[in-house]
């Protein structure tokens, strides 16, 4: 399908809604149907996107569940008991220089 205009119409909304449509029916990709029909490719893919209905669900970001298996007896690696009922959980994968930082302020006090 062929679709002649002269330039200056170029830029009419009818002009752009003509080759969204062709485009959608000639099997083409968007760069090539640009090449056959003379037409910048950066404006095509504007008018494709202004013509084109988006979905409200198309805009979300899908979520996706990731099952965390429980291990049986992990915890953390370290319990400090400290004064008025506060407890002090450390993890295996601590930073021995972030600990020291914290143990010396918590034996300031």
């Amino acid at each position: 399908m062929s679709i002649s205009s002269p330039p200056e119409t170029k830029s009419g909304v009818r002009f752009w809604r003509a080759h969204v449509r062709a485009l959608d029916g000639s099997g083409l990709s968007r760069l090539e149907y640009c090449r056959r029909h003379h037409l910048s490719y950066p404006a095509l893919t504007y008018w494709v996107r202004k013509f084109r209905p988006v979905s409200p669900r198309a805009s979300l970001p899908a979520l996706v569940e990731v099952p965390v298996p429980l291990v049986q007896g992990a915890g953390p690696a370290f319990r400090l008991h400290l004064d008025q009922g506060r407890l002090l959980e450390i993890e295996s994968d601590f930073d021995e220089v972030s600990l020291g930082r914290l143990l010396r302020v918590l034996e300031q006090r």
